[in-house]
Parts: C-alpha cells; sequence; structure tokens
C-alpha cells in the first residue's frame, strides 16, 4: 500500500474506532443511568467522552496496530483491541488520579465502557475487513492488476498476493514471459497474454496497474525502458519489483505491495485524497441531478412517446476507466432503428478518427432535436455518477466498437473515469472535427486534473448549455 493510501486508510479506521467509542459511551451511560438524561450533554461525562476521544486519537497515533489489520486473525484482532482498551483504561485512571477526579465518576459505568467497547469495535473491525476483502476488492472500483513475470516465479508470486489479503487491488490477469501458457490458470489465475501480445491484451482489457517481477538473468531479453513506457503511454500505472536495477527511467514512487518492494511508475499518480474528494462532489452532484432527471422526465417522457412510441431511455454499453464496460442511459432522441441504420451513415462520419458524428443525422427526431440542443438528453447520466460509473467531470466514454479500434496510445484517455462533462465539450464540443484533437485534450485534462480544474469546467459547461454552443 502506498504512503498516501496508507494514511486516508487510517483515517478511515480511526473514525471507525472513534465511533465505536461513542457508541460505547452512550450504551455504558444507558445502562448505568437506566437513561441518557436531558442534562447529559452539560454534566461531567460530557468532557469525560471528549478527554476519552482525544486520548485515543493520541495513543492512535503512539501505536502502530494497524497496518497488518487484514493479515491479522480473529484472535489476534482481538487480543490488539484488548491491548488498545488497557492502554486507554489505565492512562484515564492515571489522569483522574492525578487531577483527583475520580470520586466524581462511577466505576461501574467505565467497566460498562471498556468492556463494550472492546465488543463493539471488534465486531466493527470484523465487519471492515468483510467490508473491504469480500465486497470492495471484488467490485468494479477496485484496482484491477496484471502480474507480468516468468512461468519459474509465477505461483510464488500469485501465492504471496493472495496471502497478503491486500484490499485495494485484486490480481486479474497473468503474462507469461518465456512460455506460451495463455488459456492456463496458475492458483486460480487466468494466463491472459505472452511476451508477444501482452500490450494488445492490456489495451483491451479492464486493467488499473502491471506489477512486474522477473529474475535479473532475464532483463537482457525484455526492455524494460520500453515495456514501462509502453503501459504508462495506456494510462496504467506500473509496479516494477525493486529486485530488477539497471533502469534509466525516473523512478515515481517506491512502495511495498504484497510483500514486495517496487518501483511505481505511472503517466499521473493521482491524489488518494483529492480523488476521495471528486467522488463526495460526484454523490452530491448525482443526487441533485437524480431529481432533476425526475423532474425532466415528467415533462420529456411523453413528448418522446407521443413522436416515436418504445422506450423513454436509450442504454448502450459503454467504456469506461481503464476499460470498464457499464450501461450508459440517456433519454432517447433517436429511432428505434437508429443502431441499424448507423452502419449505413459511416461514410458520412464527420469526425476524423475513432468516434461517430453527423450533423444532420436522419435517425434523431425532432424531440431528440430539442432535447439534445438544450442537453436535457444526458440527465439520465446522474444515475450513472450515483453508482460509480461516471463522474461529473471526466473524458467521455467511447462505444465499444470505437474502444476495439483503438491504438495503446488512446487508452490513456480512460485513466480517469468518464464524465458527463470535459475539457474538449466546453472547448467546442460537437464542433471538434478530429478526434486526436479530443485524444489531446482529454490527455491534457488527465496531466493537469484537480478538483479546482473539475469546478471551472463544470461551470463552463453550465455557460455553454445556456448558450447551445457546439451542441447538437
Amino acid at each position: 500500500m502506498d504512503l498516501k493510501k496508507k494514511d486516508l486508510f487510517n483515517k478511515y479506521i480511526l473514525l471507525v474506532d472513534l465511533c465505536c467509542i461513542i457508541a460505547s459511551f452512550l450504551l455504558a451511560t444507558w445502562i448505568r443511568y437506566g437513561k441518557i438524561t436531558k442534562d447529559w450533554s452539560e454534566n461531567i461525562y460530557t468532557w469525560s467522552s471528549l478527554f476519552v476521544l482525544m486520548l485515543y486519537i493520541t495513543i492512535f497515533n503512539l501505536y502502530d496496530t494497524y497496518s497488518n489489520l487484514f493479515k491479522r486473525g480473529f484472535l489476534e484482532e482481538f487480543t490488539i483491541i484488548i491491548k488498545i482498551n488497557c492502554i486507554l483504561a489505565v492512562t484515564s485512571t492515571a489522569v483522574m488520579f492525578i487531577f483527583q477526579e475520580g470520586a466524581s465518576y462511577s466505576r461501574l459505568f467505565f467497566l460498562c465502557f471498556f468492556l463494550l467497547n472492546i465488543l463493539i469495535t471488534y465486531v466493527c473491525r470484523l465487519y471492515y475487513k468483510v467490508l473491504f476483502l469480500a465486497v470492495y476488492k471484488k467490485s468494479k472500483s477496485n484496482n484491477k492488476i496484471m502480474i507480468v513475470t516468468t512461468s519459474d516465479q509465477a505461483k510464488e508470486v500469485v501465492r504471496r498476493f493472495q496471502s497478503e489479503n491486500e484490499w485495494e487491488y485484486q490480481v486479474t490477469y497473468l503474462t507469461i514471459l518465456d512460455k506460451y501458457m495463455v488459456g492456463r490458470k496458475i492458483e486460480g489465475i487466468e494466463v491472459k497474454a505472452d511476451f508477444i501480445d501482452m500490450y494488445e491484451i492490456a489495451k483491451q482489457q479492464v486493467l488499473d496497474g502491471i506489477f512486474i517481477h522477473i529474475p535479473s538473468d532475464y532483463v537482457p531479453q525484455l526492455n524494460l525502458e520500453e515495456t514501462i513506457l509502453e503501459f504508462e503511454n495506456m494510462g496504467i500505472t506500473v509496479n516494477l519489483s525493486i529486485n530488477t536495477f539497471g533502469l534509466k527511467l525516473r523512478e515515481k514512487i517506491v512502495q511495498e505491495m504484497s510483500g514486495y518492494h517496487v518501483l511505481t511508475f505511472s503517466s499521473k499518480l493521482f491524489n488518494a485524497t483529492q480523488l476521495h474528494l471528486k467522488r463526495l462532489v460526484d454523490i452530491t452532484g448525482g443526487l441533485v441531478g437524480c431529481f432533476l432527471t425526475v423532474i425532466i422526465g415528467l415533462f420529456v417522457a411523453p413528448a418522446i412517446l407521443i413522436e416515436s412510441p418504445g422506450p423513454v431511455f436509450f442504454s448502450q454499453i459503454r467504456v469506461g476507466k481503464n476499460g470498464r464496460r457499464f450501461r450508459i442511459y440517456k433519454f432517447r432522441s433517436m429511432y428505434l432503428d437508429a443502431e441499424e441504420r448507423k452502419l449505413e451513415l459511416m461514410t458520412q462520419n464527420e469526425m476524423d478518427g475513432f468516434m461517430f458524428k453527423l450533423k444532420d443525422d436522419p435517425r434523431i427526431t425532432k424531440v431528440g432535436k430539442f432535447i439534445r440542443k438544450t442537453s436535457l438528453d444526458e440527465f439520465p447520466q446522474f444515475f450513472n455518477i450515483l453508482k460509480g460509473d461516471m463522474s461529473l467531470v471526466g473524458t467521455r466514454p467511447p462505444t465499444e466498437d470505437e474502444f476495439l479500434k483503438y491504438e495503446g496510445r488512446h487508452k490513456r484517455r480512460l485513466a480517469l473515469k468518464s464524465g458527463l462533462t470535459g475539457l474538449w465539450q466546453v472547448s467546442g464540443r460537437s464542433d471538434i472535427k478530429n478526434f486526436e484533437e479530443v485524444v489531446k485534450m482529454d490527455l491534457d485534462y488527465i496531466d493537469n486534473w484537480s478538483l479546482m480544474m473539475d469546478i471551472k469546467i463544470l461551470l463552463k459547461t453550465i455557460w455553454v448549455v445556456i448558450i447551445n454552443r457546439g451542441s447538437r
């Protein structure tokens, strides 16, 4: 786990523990006094609860009991929690003795509090592990890793990854460099590529990171600098086992990965805290957008049905972050046979490259032209944003057939989540005719991304929609 993720993870664990302390304090008050009185917030127990919380934060920062949380068994975890609470109890007792405040508090209350806190914290810690290992690790949001290694190293590396119980990434594929083993499985992980086709597989599959672990005597057979740069150009983070030396490439981050020390290379390393804040903004915007979608739908849906009977919503498989497939939703603006007629219109495509645009598209209904011009057709995508498939600001997700035509370097435009709006939409939107220009703007956005940049793009989007510039 890199240092930024570790810091964020520790903050989450601290928050869980503090919530457990508050819950234990309230339950102990109810057990001792039969109820939580109205003046509880004004009596001495309020100050003692605040003191215990501050004391626990201090203990948290002094004792590292969290780094191996996912590797610990049930008994070991229980022992750690008892140890923390004993330190908390002894320190609290010492402070009360020094300030001669012991007579002001109920001994039964504190006994109940510490026993409850051990039990509640233990249950919450176990739930926390299950949440991250059983749910998050298998979700779309988790980082998907491909291991690149040799046949004699593969079994050991995979076993080590599996035994470490890391929650932030999941090994999905293997690339074996020295033998053709495609289709076989090693410790339950499928071999997806060999030395020849590993770039093509990386381009097409859902992939967030590469872990390279090869013996030093294999280095002359593989140009590591070219390999790392090729994956970087796709927007994929590269983790190189530190036992491989002799590279001229600049080291980006030194970190630990399932017990291996690795050098991490990436075209853009994102701040984990800022990404979480971006998601928080997306959730807030998604909730507001979903409410507006329902209101708009009350007026748009009847108009769509009157002109062209059929479904109100149009859905289609699109390709999002690092190759993740998801179903996008829009208000239907075309006739029902639009997808079939697209093949007939490909010769009239106004875009140069792997996108399809047509100014006077005959597949668009009259209502469709209006909702496209006003961007009302885009509102159902707020449901995609709320689900986590998309973000408010990002790069527009390509269709699957467009994505499969991409060169490796084009995949890097999907290094961040797809967005409802983005840099190229506010820089001309449909007026841009060249796909490479779209890619250049998307990469500019990714390379210079910040929360402030997102806010500026959102404000520009509102203005662009109001004046109807480049919209169709």
